[in-house]
């Protein structure tokens, strides 16, 4: 006999309320430039980002929040569209790096470049989810209305999991440097036993 009873209970499939959140981002691969990040619009007239942002703490803890950025197209409207999507790309690096958005500085500049869509991977940043209701006989979802930047009133340093292990502050140059890796240390000599 198998008790499920023993088993977790169903998810919750009810959006998160609306709110200031912690998100840690995923963003899947598409198999399509740029460098198999970008993913084909069903039609073939544009290319997106399927973005994930999973709330990191808080009511919401592990719940999801799914959208596409779109980075290129055919149309006038995609080309708006991809502008609007590297105002976003750029708010996030902003919010986790600690960059205010008036910085025109080199170190600014250079925490908000990346050398692939790959680098934005785990970044985590503070963002406004909101609610959009049921429509087209799909149910209401989460959306990520806006991020929180240095600047706002709201906007705080959240600790990056990949610059953790190096330093429990959050300024740019701090992520920055805990992202680079250094290469491992040589092996220290081994001296012969007696006994060989």
């Amino acid at each position: 006999m198998i008790n499920f009873k023993t088993a977790k209970t169903q998810r919750n499939f009810e959006p998160v309320p609306d709110g200031l959140y912690p998100l840690h981002l995923t963003i899947k691969p598409g198999g399509t430039e740029p460098d198999g990040w970008g993913k084909e619009s069903k039609d073939g007239q544009s290319i997106g980002l399927d973005m994930e942002f999973t709330v990191v703490e808080g009511e919401g803890a592990g719940r999801k929040i799914f959208s596409r950025l779109t980075i290129s197209g055919t149309t006038s409207k995609h080309e708006e569209a991809a502008e609007i999507s590297k105002g976003t790309l750029r708010a996030i690096l902003e919010s986790a790096r600690g960059v205010r958005p008036d910085d025109m500085s080199d170190a600014a500049i250079q925490a908000c470049s990346v050398d692939s869509y790959d680098d934005m991977n785990d970044l985590r940043f503070l963002g406004k989810v909101g609610i959009q209701a049921a429509q087209n006989g799909y149910d209401a979802k989460n959306v990520l209305r806006y991020v929180v930047i240095p600047g706002m009133k709201d906007w705080h340093s959240i600790e990056q999991v990949k610059a953790a292990a190096a330093s429990s502050g959050n300024s740019y140059a701090q992520a920055s440097a805990a992202r680079t890796h250094e290469p491992p240390a040589p092996p220290a000599a081994v001296s012969k036993p007696s006994w060989a």
